[in-house]
């Protein structure tokens, strides 16, 4: 790939020589750069970015990265902090002081930045590795690791391990079966988190800010789900965390957006490709792609648009350019006029887009009414100011920002698929009250009600929903009434064996 082609998260690794560290660094990344094709589908990987563990003395481990990167076959084309990938992908702010404390993997830390819009500045960082007792590392980690999990949700945990070791006094195996409660457990790591809410008061005073200076706080690792870590946090800077990203996949969000960003100031703009994808306004102004950047000039593309609409009535399609999911951050290109010009009033009208763009940038939108078969042509010149390449980087900057509203456009598209759902079951249902048994007009009717009421739920519920409303359409449409008796029309054909 000449791109981007995996993101790879590195953790501090505790190795005695600098030869150690060398080819422990070699050895991950040959790795993974022989395992990631297999398990995405991919040829090959050329490019990776690293987070790594911010520590005041780590370059030379970070030149042994570097090194070992090269040598595996890969150009590295970042090493990022890991407070500032966290940034990247969870702060909601465009401008302030954020805070990031991270914890997980025995290790914890906590800094300070200054974020101004996708450019993030270090202030103060403090971390601590306590992961040196190898003895106590040792000691039951995985069944450890389950319990503290489960006590961040539940009052108690069970750690249960039989046949632990057999026992050297002729007594037979030794089990190992210990209810903790989530009290016990607080008090267990009391004197690591007195040590945690006296680091982060004093980053405070080393950065010269007040807790109320704190724009927004962000938290990764998995430890920072941990109750009694959430309260110590607020309790020394008077805030919640940020719900934009769970803590567990911050690291590798945040990475994945800094590549994409290296990846574009770096990549060159052709005149034979669109520079921002052109597509339309959905439901909800969510933006949806036609024709996506990069694509090769002169260029055609086809979308067929269902409504439901009475007969003359007017629907307005917005046309735009750029990447954000909301359209109101892109471009208007213009818009066009879909007519319905059918008789009936049942069932919906197919209208279908063809968007074509010439090597001028000029766009062309055609819009067919597959019913009467008329035709519109409209044309949509594209400003050259607008795909210059600083405007470019902007664009696709602000997407990247927003990342978190492509739920969006997620929860749109099922919201547009149930609308379908709800016309194309109220057809049928219209179509054949009359015929349809009893039992099966009542499932019919109760699907309809309940994917009515679903509209403004979560979207696993939305989902479920459609899929019974689909299921309850299958039957009705292939449904056949019981024909009448008559000669022959016999499932037990016995009677007419010799």
């Amino acid at each position: 790939m000449g791109s981007m082609g995996s993101v790879i998260e590195s953790v501090p690794q505790v190795v005695e020589s600098e030869s150690g560290r060398f080819t422990l660094s070699y050895v991950t990344l040959a790795k993974l750069k022989s395992y990631v094709p297999y398990a995405w589908g991919l040829q090959h990987i050329e490019t990776v970015l690293v987070n790594v563990w911010q520590l005041e003395n780590l370059q030379n481990q970070r030149e042994d990265i570097m090194s070992a990167g090269r040598r595996a076959g890969l150009e590295i084309l970042q090493l990022i902090d890991e407070p500032i990938a966290a940034a990247l992908s969870s702060t909601t702010i465009k401008e302030g002081v954020v805070v990031v404390f991270g914890m997980g993997a025995g290790s914890y830390s906590v800094a300070v930045l200054h974020v101004s819009g996708m450019n993030i500045e270090m202030i103060k960082l403090h971390s601590v590795d306590v992961r040196g007792d190898k003895c106590a590392m040792r000691q039951l980690v995985e069944v450890a690791e389950q319990a503290k999990v489960k006590l961040s949700s539940q009052p108690t945990a069970t750690i249960s391990i039989p046949y632990l070791t057999s026992s050297g006094q002729g007594h037979g195996p030794a089990h190992l079966n210990i209810t903790i409660s989530r009290q016990e457990f607080e008090k267990l790591v009391n004197n690591l988190t007195e040590q945690i809410q006296e680091k982060c008061q004093i980053i405070l005073k080393e950065a010269k800010i007040a807790a109320k200076d704190v724009d927004e706080l962000v938290l990764f690792g998995g430890m920072t789900r941990v109750p009694k870590i959430q309260r110590i946090i607020y309790e020394v800077f008077g805030k919640h965390q940020s719900a934009k990203v769970n803590p567990e996949e911050a690291l590798v969000i945040g990475s994945a957006m800094q590549a994409a960003l290296i990846v574009e100031d770096q990549q060159e703009m052709s005149k034979d490709m669109i520079p921002l994808s052109i597509g339309i306004e959905c439901e909800e102004g969510i933006f949806t792609k036609v024709i996506p950047r990069h694509t090769r000039i002169p260029t055609k593309r086809m979308v067929k648009i269902p409504a439901w609409c009475a007969q003359g009535e007017c629907l307005h399609i917005r046309i735009f350019l750029g990447e954000h999911v909301i359209v109101d951050h892109n471009t208007l290109l213009g818009e066009v006029e879909l007519i319905n010009n059918r008789r009936s009033y049942e069932g919906g009208v197919d209208y279908e887009l063809t968007f074509e763009v010439s090597r001028n940038y000029l766009v062309e939108v055609s819009v067919s009414n597959a019913d009467d078969g008329s035709k519109t042509i409209k044309a949509f010149p594209i400003d050259e100011k607008v795909v210059c390449k600083h405007n470019v980087n902007r664009a696709v900057r602000n997407a990247l920002r927003d990342w978190s509203m492509y739920a969006a456009e997620i929860y749109a598209d099922m919201r547009n698929l149930a609308r379908h759902t709800i016309n194309t079951l109220s057809d049928a249902l219209s179509a054949r009250k009359d015929e349809l048994p009893k039992d099966l007009y009542e499932d019919a009717v109760t699907a309809l009600d309940d994917l009515l009421k679903a509209m403004g739920k979560d979207v696993s519920v939305l989902h479920d929903k459609i899929r019974a409303a689909m299921s309850v359409e299958v039957t009705i449409l292939n449904w056949r009434p019981p024909s009448k008796s008559h000669p022959g029309d016999y499932d037990d054909y016995s009677d007419y064996e010799n």
